[in-house]
């Protein structure tokens, strides 16, 4: 449960996205500076654009110099081109790529779960039912409600599982983890926090490998599941937000 806790303290301000941008940032300021310098060392006229006084007064030639300044301003502003066209292009559609995969998977394990917690409880689980369930609110009440007046339907839920519908939610939780770590080899995730959330998850994923349809052992399942589910946690309770799809998109 501590992977899924990380993120009800994880606030995605504008200092996170600027760190998370920070290459980009810094690439655009250079190229800024390169034009600057290449207009200010040219020897052609003044753009049409550039004609007032303070404007005309900031790209006035320097003293001496100007043709090494003029230089190494092209070669810079080619450089970084040939960078964003090589490098950054292709790296940012391969983590936009990484990340819709993992989006998917997610999706598919919510629903593999959910079509077994619906088996567990009533025998049968309808496509369209298990769509709304994918809704963390819808998901709470629906489990929430009571079907006896000493049981709720999660109750149902944690007594009609067995260890052939166990061991099928854990095969799911399997082959998430598996794209997770996948992702995390694949592209560099520079925000600590994202990292060390996914890594925490990773390790939780791979610790329900342990589960099984005892008492004791189905506690744990129970726990995670309803805190992957609803968004709740133990410090802060239900926050009204699903921890790891916010940690992929903040990918």
């Amino acid at each position: 449960m501590v992977c899924l806790n990380l993120v009800s303290r994880h606030q995605m301000t504008s200092l996170h996205m600027l760190r998370r941008n920070a290459l980009d940032v810094a690439l655009w300021g250079l190229c800024m500076i390169c034009v600057i310098l290449m207009l200010k060392a040219s020897t052609d006229s003044a753009p049409t654009w550039a004609k007032g006084p303070w404007v005309q007064l900031a790209l006035s030639p320097f003293p001496t110099g100007n043709q090494i300044a003029f230089d190494v301003s092209v070669g810079v502003l080619v450089s970084l081109f040939v960078y964003v066209l090589v490098v950054r292009i292709p790296e940012r559609k391969k983590r936009q790529r990484l990340k819709a995969n993992l989006r998917r998977q997610y999706s598919n394990l919510k629903e593999e779960c959910i079509t077994n917690f619906l088996f567990a409880c009533n025998g049968s689980a309808s496509l369209d039912l298990v769509d709304q369930l994918k809704d963390r609110e819808t998901f709470k009440h629906y489990f929430k409600k009571k079907i006896t007046p000493d049981q709720e339907r999660w109750d149902a839920v944690l007594n009609g599982m067995n260890d052939q519908t166990v061991a099928a939610i854990v095969q799911e939780l399997s082959i998430f983890r598996r794209e997770v770590e996948f992702t995390l080899t694949a592209i560099d995730v520079d925000d600590p926090q994202v990292f060390a959330f996914l890594r925490h998850l990773t390790r939780a994923l791979h610790r329900t490998g342990d589960w099984s349809s005892g008492y004791d052992e189905i506690k744990p399942m129970s726990q995670f599941m309803w805190s992957m589910h609803t968004g709740w946690d133990w410090v802060h309770g239900y926050t009204g937000k699903d921890a790891i799809a916010e940690m992929i998109d903040a990918i």
